[in-house]
């Protein structure tokens, strides 16, 4: 079996020191993290993390999508807000703008899945962009939309740390940003986690209240119970500390799928000249895709596809708005397994399977 992801070969290169760093925690007695110092493990973590992405602050929560949620109040938006969003992501992007109480305005994609022409007929609050499979958009036609528009720009980085825009880091492309340490993320945890990243500490102070059920903010509001726990962030900095070196390795799988996909005539989805990838995803367009798919589970190659509807699609979501590009996309990608530790030989597996569906 080639499986998809790889957290578990993460795990066994480096299972010993994960445990270890678990069992520091564990005996520290201090495992929850509402319990804040500098000295704290989960403090040593939210630093780390602000050092590699060149933010002022880092604050760890429970999730993506808390950490998305907690950026989006950070900046104003609730009731009465209306917030544009690309069609094609993970649900969980629209979820957090909708726990708000704030409009979603769907923007269509283009062939990348990137966010395509904005909208000229609405005036909005806030501009949500998605760095889809690690890849970045045109972050400057997107700065001087929102300079424009006089509304913050909310990098959604839960699939790009580690990725480059023209010297910039992901998780310091937007006035505000938000990551994801879930397990099927570029940096993942053994369960589940998220970071606002931030250069305002009004807007830091605010979050660190809002994710321990609003203790010490001396201001009447219901919190959260979003709290990263100190075990899963002392092993996240010890990963962090070996993530360039995971970035090397999951370029190199890259550069072997493309040499294999160029030959038999299938390219997948890259990102623009003025971005470096971090390789999250390795996705292809692929003609009777649902077949591909079915085909190459047969043989023990796993596969998934990011997304099977756009978002607007969804029942829950749905504004009534057509994205032909975003329904398009949605009925023909396929990502292919990638992780730093994908052998060449499983690589060379999967495009062999995929030369042999397609009678290459």
């Amino acid at each position: 079996m080639i499986k998809f992801g790889g957290v578990d070969r993460i795990y066994d290169a480096y299972s010993w020191r994960i445990t270890r760093r678990a069992k520091d925690v564990w005996r520290s007695g201090n495992v929850v993290s509402s319990r804040h110092t500098e000295e704290s493990f989960l403090a040593k973590f939210e630093k780390s993390l602000a050092k590699f992405t060149k933010r002022k602050y880092a604050i760890a929560v429970g999730s993506g999508t808390d950490a998305l949620y907690f950026a989006l109040r950070a900046k104003g938006i609730g009731p009465g807000s209306n917030v544009l969003c690309p069609a094609v992501s993970y649900l969980a992007t629209a979820e957090a703008i909708k726990r708000t109480g704030a409009t979603i305005t769907f923007v269509d994609v283009d062939r990348k899945g990137l966010i395509a022409d904005m909208p000229i007929s609405i005036l909005p609050d806030a501009l949500v962009y998605v760095n889809l499979f690690g890849n970045l958009a045109d972050y400057d036609r997107l700065r001087m939309y929102c300079d424009k528009h006089r509304i913050p720009l909310i990098e959604d980085a839960a699939q790009s740390l580690g990725s480059i825009y023209k010297k910039v880091p992901s998780g310091k492309l937007g006035d505000i940003s938000s990551l994801s340490f879930a397990p099927t993320k570029p940096l993942p945890c053994f369960g589940n986690g998220g970071m606002v990243l931030t250069d305002n500490q009004e807007e830091a102070d605010f979050i660190r209240g809002l994710r321990y059920h609003a203790v010490g903010t001396g201001k009447l509001e219901y919190g959260y119970n979003s709290c990263l726990s100190n075990d899963h962030a002392n092993v996240l900095n010890f990963l962090l500390s070996k993530y360039k070196g995971l970035l090397s390795k999951s370029k190199k799988v890259r550069e072997w799928y493309t040499k294999k996909l160029d030959d038999i005539g299938i390219s997948s989805i890259e990102s623009n000249s003025d971005t470096t990838s971090n390789n999250h995803k390795l996705v292809i367009r692929a003609q009777d895709r649902d077949g591909l798919k079915v085909f190459l589970e047969s043989k023990g190659v796993q596969t998934q596809v990011h997304y099977p509807q756009p978002m607007s699609k969804m029942k829950m979501f749905d504004t009534g708005q057509e994205m032909p590009n975003a329904e398009r996309f949605c009925q023909d990608v396929l990502s292919l397994p990638i992780h730093p530790f994908l052998k060449k030989s499983e690589v060379l597996t999967v495009c062999a399977l995929i030369k042999e569906y397609y009678g290459i």
